[in-house]
């Protein structure tokens, strides 16, 4: 068990995954003040959740999609108060893959997840150039005669890998904060002076 290779999920009573696997998750924890808008960072992404959202997301390996937030299920009663909207994988990749992998993820919070959001291509932010990942906001946009709840609104990602796809859905839908399961360890390094030092929220 001191080798994580295949990720298998281990069943201890209450337990979703075992010790060993749980100690691979690097936690962050931190808050951010983006543009005056608070963003939660989890965890801080690294080699280990790199493979584990490949196969998650890749390979389709949906039963997965509980162990990022099983430790952290005290998130459900702060998540609850807030409309959770969630960005999106683009037509092409979601028929692919036959889920939305951020929905599933965020609903093992027993939550209701929104996905106001669509993208007109598939841009992979960890290879695009700059030009690209500045051009996101001429991707994603607004999906029309979409609903949302009279409540705060809290914004939802699987990764921040370079910010620009936060930034422009935070431009689309106004959050009151935004929550990541996990930021790049470049995105971190970038935004230390962003930190906020004392905060009341998810922690």
């Amino acid at each position: 068990m001191s080798e994580i290779r295949n990720f298998e999920i281990f069943f201890y009573n209450d337990l979703l995954i075992c010790p060993d696997c749980s100690k691979n998750f690097k936690l962050h924890k931190q808050v951010y003040n983006i543009d005056g808008i608070p963003l939660y960072v989890l965890y801080e992404y690294d080699e280990f959740l790199e493979r584990l959202f490949f196969q998650y997301k890749e390979q389709r390996d949906v039963v997965l999609k509980d162990i990022f937030l099983c430790e952290h299920l005290y998130l459900k009663k702060t998540f609850k108060k807030y409309c959770v909207c969630t960005l999106c994988s683009s037509d092409a990749k979601r028929m692919e893959r036959g889920f939305e992998p951020a929905i599933e993820m965020y609903s093992s919070l027993d939550i209701f997840v929104h996905s106001p959001f669509y993208k007109k291509k598939d841009i992979k932010q960890s290879s695009a150039t700059k030009l690209q990942r500045s051009q996101i906001k001429n991707v994603l946009s607004l999906k029309q005669l979409y609903p949302l709840p009279k409540k705060k609104i809290l914004l939802v990602d699987d990764v921040c890998t370079t910010g620009s796809t936060l930034l422009a859905a935070k431009q689309l839908i106004h959050p009151d904060c935004m929550f990541v399961l996990a930021a790049h360890p470049l995105w971190i390094l970038a935004n230390q002076e962003n930190i906020v030092v004392k905060s009341k929220g998810f922690w």
